[in-house]
């Protein structure tokens, strides 16, 4: 294989982010506690894969919506309670067009019809306005060091945000960007970051999506200067939307299409097995909870569920422990 891609250098100060103009800072306890609103509902559903232990469907403008598309997925909890973390990016279409991406935070205190809230991911300015971040956030991954979440921006790198910098505008919510960690020199020497997850303290994993078989996965250490690549190899798989890495064991989700089931890929490095329908069609991003069970998420219109996986995907992990 070519040598590693470059290292990932860090732009922006290690203070908290400047928040918008006339904006106020709530941060995540204000989202789960309703301040300017109290969301939307999501609710328990059947869902496709043979995997699929629980899911939930959004509430119907999202669940339909042509112009959001979910991507990310990482879980966490704060004070106790589960909460969710789903990052959705714009279609550059329609009336969307120009909106960057957002972070869903569900609130699974109550698991029937958990409650949920859509924050803006911005960019602040040196006169205070707000723009929204360009970026597919095709995976992202939630550390409790500081509350940080690191979104995947493709060949731009990863861009980190601080939960605690969440800020009420108006009616609206949103996340400033806190840092960006791009890659320096020549386009082809970059890793792809189509998706993100969190491996362990100070190390996230992270992979390209390709139509063919040749997507590299990556495992990196990450602190406030630079993101470094430790690992990198290819799996051979085709169409490759999520990793994760529980314990030396790796699950990786590859899409099928619109209609097909999708497949989730376990093991070692060197011994990944194919689980062919495992999950829902269109899987997307995938996150281990503190159980280790998996989480994903599925992007197609009228299709799209947030889902767990059975506890059957957290032996393997658990044993390796």
């Amino acid at each position: 294989m070519d040598r590693p891609p470059l290292p990932l250098r860090a732009r922006g100060a290690a203070s908290p982010a400047t928040l918008p103009a006339g904006a106020v800072r709530v941060g995540l306890a204000g989202v789960l506690g309703g301040r300017g609103g109290r969301g939307r509902r999501a609710r328990a559903t059947a869902a496709p894969g043979s995997l699929v232990a629980r899911a939930w469907r959004w509430s119907p403008r999202d669940h339909a919506s042509p112009h959001w598309w979910p991507q990310g997925v990482s879980v966490g909890a704060h004070e106790g309670r589960p909460v969710v973390l789903v990052s959705w990016f714009a279609q550059p279409w329609g009336p969307r067009r120009g909106r960057g991406s957002r972070v869903t935070v569900v609130d699974l205190g109550d698991a029937r019809r958990p409650r949920y809230r859509h924050v803006e991911l911005v960019a602040v300015g040196p006169d205070g306005a707000a723009a929204p971040v360009p970026i597919h956030a095709g995976g992202i991954a939630w550390t409790a060091e500081g509350d940080r979440l690191y979104a995947a921006a493709t060949f731009g790198g990863i861009r980190e945000f601080r939960l605690g910098d969440i800020a009420r505008v108006g009616r609206r919510l949103v996340l400033p960007q806190h840092a960006e960690f791009a890659a320096e020199g020549e386009p082809r020497e970059r890793m792809r970051y189509s998706f993100v997850s969190v491996a362990a303290p100070g190390e996230l994993v992270a992979g390209e999506y390709r139509a063919d078989d040749r997507g590299r996965i990556a495992r990196l250490r990450i602190d406030d200067e630079r993101a470094e690549i430790v690992e990198i190899f290819c799996p051979g798989i085709a169409a490759m939307q999520g990793v994760a890495l529980d314990a030396g064991v790796w699950s990786i989700s590859a899409s099928r299409g619109e209609r097909d089931p999708g497949d989730l890929w376990r093991g070692p490095r060197d011994a990944l097995a194919r689980h062919p329908g495992a999950l829902p069609p269109g899987p997307e991003d995938l996150a281990h909870d503190a159980a280790g069970r998996l989480w994903g998420v599925s992007e197609f219109p009228r299709r799209r569920v947030l889902y767990e996986l059975s506890d059957s995907t957290a032996s393997a992990a658990a044993a390796a422990r």
